[in-house]
């Protein structure tokens, strides 16, 4: 039986020229790093997502923000991870922001961002990331206009990663 959908490889060190197997570049971006004294401070009215039913409305957004993803990819079992903390900004019944911070022993991963890049969002994301690892440099991967709000807000490139992608 074979999986219909797309099958993605991510090529952390940009090292790989996967064209031969049939993969085409998904996009190009850059490793990006801030420790704690360089981020900024966070806004208010953020809250970390802990119900399924909040999970689900932060999913929907987030699909809306961006993501390529045709249906639901988040359970609510890792609302139980301690290692991982989901974040939103909300309006109503909805949310115009968020993000995932994943905690490791050495920093914080942050990822899933979405809502505007030209605002506090990434700042608030980076400050929450860095309190919820306690203090430990936060770590992600960007591109264009967000990579370069990014720069703005205290992170420094690290180095490139490519996406690759392959229509099954």
């Amino acid at each position: 039986m074979r999986n219909p959908d797309p099958f993605s490889v991510k090529d952390g060190n940009n090292r790989l020229d996967l064209a031969p197997l049939g993969f085409r570049v998904l996009f190009d971006a850059s490793w990006v790093g801030a420790d704690a004294d360089a981020i900024s401070h966070a806004d208010e009215g953020w809250m970390r997502i802990e119900t399924s039913p909040a999970l689900e409305r932060w999913e929907t957004a987030w699909n809306r923000g961006g993501s390529s993803a045709d249906r639901s990819i988040f359970v609510p079992d890792i609302l139980n991870d301690p290692r991982i903390a989901i974040f939103g900004r909300a309006d109503g019944e909805g949310f115009l922001a968020g993000f995932i911070a994943n905690r490791s022993s050495d920093c914080v991963g942050l990822s899933n961002l979405f809502g505007r890049p030209d605002s506090e969002v990434i700042a608030t994301a980076a400050a929450l990331s860095s309190d919820f690892g306690d203090g430990l440099p936060v770590v992600s991967y960007s591109s264009g206009d967000e990579l370069t709000a990014m720069m703005r807000y205290g992170f420094q490139e690290l180095g490139p990663l490519r996406i690759w992608i392959k229509d099954l």
